[in-house]
């Protein structure tokens, strides 16, 4: 059950991502991370971590829930 979460997160960052226009590497330097990590989250290779939830949720501004939906 805790992993379905993590898809639907990571799907989420990714959609965010690209409706936002922004490269992989470009949000990565936005939100303070490798490239490479943020590959690993939007594959669901990494758990994402409650602080950078937090931030990319700001970065976007939206509520954390939506990443949820």
């Amino acid at each position: 059950m805790q992993e379905d979460y993590y898809k639907i997160i990571s799907s989420n960052v990714k959609a965010l991502r690209i409706r936002n226009k922004l490269s992989q590497e470009r949000f990565a330097e936005i939100i303070g991370c490798s490239r490479e990590y943020v590959s690993r989250l939007e594959n669901n290779r990494e758990k994402i971590s409650l602080a950078l939830l937090l931030k990319i949720s700001k970065l976007f501004k939206i509520t954390p829930q939506t990443f949820f939906k």
